[in-house]
Parts: structure tokens; sequence; C-alpha cells
């Protein structure tokens, strides 16, 4: 078969469209990736994920083995303790994930650590400083688009992989953009070494614990790394341990009204979590009074619809400019990574001549609906399991999307 040649130009450096170039680069495929930030480092973008069976899988497909072996090097230690409690620190009999299953376990790694993993052999691939403008399909089966810098570019495909606040979807494919759930989750990190100073409890810092209270949850996740693990010496950005929490729950638990902004200082942010945990156990309380100024955030929790089918030829969606979907499953970054695999496994063969490249953009499509179609729906199961919340229903859709934007 005669080799086809094609460019595919990414929109976002974040892990999806990271592991994607990582895959595009191991099948020989031009590429490029446009971020909007100045920098891999200009602006937090979470602590801890966890991956998956799935997600391990896709990263081992599309990176080189070195790459996956520093990935798993650079992984917390698995603390195999799992806890489930109430608000006083007594056991509650709750569900909680399957997040230790014996046969795959759940790998938990520090996001910009990852983000790091993924830039090693690319980064004269990765444009910076590339907010995107507008883009165009032009009769020759080529995208143009262009940036705020002035600066345009050409290519045989373009991935939207700019996440849940997607400008490639805004212009595309607004259908698939997120709304609002009314719930919200506020994350932070307290380093490991000011347990001690904070009297957070022992149980908090030994495993996984999950936190069961009347329409919120809260997970605490502690982050030990192995001194060995090889960040310097990969020229790798050294991670202290630290104590992952994250909150999630209807926006009225912290005292929230219906469709206002959210807030944006710590002073807000801490008022929030003072409202609501104003009667839990001390050695609770103390994890959220011990964590860093500027190393807590609060965003609202967004689920997309089930995935549609797509009329754009040569622009299509990975992650959560796709299917955004709500913390609670943990699939969102496994998502991702799925679309990554499943998109090279396509042009792989649209580069050895086996199908066409719309053939290959069509079929991954195809794919990509049935298992985000999947991952969604685990996601509002999960959200009723966690903190009893009911998302909208596609029915809602017009009403939830107001709020939506006042909430952004």
């Amino acid at each position: 078969m005669q080799k086809n040649t094609f460019h595919v130009a990414i929109i976002g450096g974040g892990l999806g469209g990271l592991c994607l170039a990582q895959g595009l680069k191991q099948q020989g495929i031009a590429f490029d990736v446009f971020e909007r930030d100045l920098a891999l480092d200009s602006r937090s973008q979470g602590f801890r994920i966890r991956i998956n069976a799935d997600g391990q899988a896709a990263l081992r497909h599309c990176l080189p083995p070195q790459l996956f072996e520093l990935f798993e090097a650079t992984c917390a230690d698995d603390l195999p303790n799992v806890h489930a409690l109430d608000t006083q620190l007594n056991n509650a009999n709750q569900w909680l994930p399957a997040w230790n299953d014996d046969e795959a376990p759940e790998l938990k790694v520090h996001r910009q650590t990852l983000r790091e993993v993924l830039m090693c052999g690319i980064a004269d691939r990765v444009h910076f400083n590339k907010e995107l403008r507008e883009l165009r399909q032009l009769e020759d089966d080529v995208v143009a688009f262009d940036f705020m810098d002035g600066s345009s570019y050409r290519s045989n495909l373009l991935v939207g992989a700019d996440g849940s606040g997607s400008r490639v979807a805004a212009q595309c494919f607004p259908e698939a953009q997120g709304r609002d759930t009314g719930a919200v989750c506020i994350y932070g990190k307290v380093p490991l070494d000011a347990v001690g100073k904070h009297q957070i409890a022992p149980v908090l810092y030994d495993g996984t614990t999950v936190i069961f209270a009347a329409g919120l949850a809260v997970v605490i996740d502690a982050m030990r790394f192995s001194q060995g693990a090889g960040f310097a010496e990969h020229g790798l950005t050294h991670v202290n341990d630290y104590l992952y929490w994250a909150m999630i729950g209807m926006r009225e638990r912290p005292g929230l009204a219906a469709g206002a902004n959210l807030p944006a200082t710590d002073a807000h942010i801490r008022e929030c979590i003072a409202e609501v945990s104003a009667d839990w156990a001390p050695g609770l309380r103390a994890l959220f009074d011990a964590t860093p100024a500027g190393m807590s955030a609060m965003l609202a929790v967004r689920q997309a619809p089930p995935p549609q089918a797509w009329l754009q030829d040569r622009v299509t969606l990975l992650g959560d400019a796709a299917h955004v979907m709500s913390p609670a499953s943990g699939l969102g970054c496994n998502t991702a990574l799925l679309d990554a695999d499943l998109l090279i496994r396509q042009l792989s063969m649209a580069a050895t001549g086996a199908q066409t490249l719309d053939q290959a953009i069509a079929r991954y499509e195809q794919g990509m609906r049935v298992h985000a179609g999947a991952a969604l729906r685990s996601s509002e199961r999960s959200g009723v399991q966690l903190y009893q919340s009911v998302f909208p229903t596609s029915a809602d859709v017009t009403e939830a999307a107001p709020s939506a934007a006042a909430a952004a």
C-alpha cells in the first residue's frame, strides 16, 4: 500500500493533547501542538490524578517504552488503605469507588509531572503562547487557523484538545460544550511536613480516605514519592510528598447561590469551607487550615451531553473539549487518554494507506462516542453515589446553559 503523508495540528497541550502528540511521533506522523499558556508551568491545573487500567493501556501504546517506564516510576507509592468515614472520622457504611482492583490497580500521579513526562522528546513541536482566534475549513481538505499573536497555520487535520472551555468546540461543535451541573469542586494540597504542625488526624495520611456528608463528599489521598523516582536525572521538577484533597457537592452546601460567580480568592474559598465544615472533627478541619495560600481552587462541575455525530470533515475533538464530565468518577483524564489512543490507531492506518484520512476521523469519532458515552453515564452515577446530586438531562440543557455562562 502507498504511504500517505499528512499533518496533524493539536490545539491544547494538556494530557490528552500531549499523549496524542507522543503517539503521532511513534507512528512517524507530522504534528505540531499549539498551547495558549506561556509555558508548561504557567498555571496550576490541579494536583493528583488517578490513571486507571484503560488510561495505563493508552499510555503504554502511545509512549515509547522508556517514557512509559518513567511515568510508572514517578507515580506515587501504592498505599492500599482505603477508608470510608463520616465527618466525625467514624467508619461510614458507604459505597466506595473500586480504586485498588488487585488485577489492575489505579496509579496516582502528580498532574504536572505527567505533563513533563509527556513533553519529553517532543518539546520542539510544542508552541506556547498560541491562543486560537479562529479556524476555517478550506476547499482543498486543509484547515486554516489563526492565533491572537497574528500567526497563521494550515494543517490536514485539526484536533481540539483545549479543555472544557474549548474554542475549537465553541466554533465548530457548540453542542458538545458542557453545562453547569449545579455542583462545585474545591481542591487543594497540603505538604506532608505540615501534618504534625496542624494536628491533622493520622488516618488521613495513610492511604485514601473518602468523607461522606449530607450533599457532599471529600476525597483525600496521600501522595508519597519514592526516593529513586528519577525526577532529577530526567529533568523533571521534584515533587515533595503531600496530601491531596477534593471536596465535591452541590453549590448550596458551602453557601453559594445558584448561578453566582464562584469565589476566586483563598480568603473566599476558606470562608466556603468554614461554612460547611464548622461542626466537623478538628482533625479533619485541620486539613483545610493547613492548606497553604495559593494551593486551593474552586471549579464548577460541568457535564457534557453524550457526543453526537459531527459534520466537520477535518476538525475533531478530544478529551474535555469533546465530553467534559464530573470528576466524581475520576474518568475525565482516562477518557482523554483513550481518545488519544483510538485516534492514533486510526491515523496510523491512514498513514499506511489502509484507509483514507476522512475514514480515520469518522471511525475515531464513532468509537469515541461509545466509550465517552459510557464514561459520562458512569460520572453521573458516581455523582449520585458520592453526593446525591442529579445532573441535568438533555431535556434540561436549554435551561441550564444560562447558569453555566454565569458561573464561568
